[in-house]
């Protein structure tokens, strides 16, 4: 009786659960990434590393 319960209070096992959520988020991702911009996200990327190079190259010494 308690198994019954159980079963009908969780339809899906842990797996096709994960795989859900996991199916789920990347679906919302990929719409969030196309709203904003391939090119505008790539753009705040390459600023980032390009900060961290400069970060990185004026903490080992480097002058201009």
């Amino acid at each position: 009786m308690t198994q019954d319960k159980e079963r009908r209070a969780h339809p899906l096992d842990k797996d096709a659960f994960k795989q859900v959520v996991k199916e789920v988020l990347t679906e919302w991702l990929n719409d969030k990434y196309a709203a904003f911009g391939k090119w505008s996200f790539h753009g705040l990327l390459a600023m980032a590393l390009a900060g961290l190079v400069y970060w990185f190259m004026i903490s080992n010494g480097w002058h201009k």
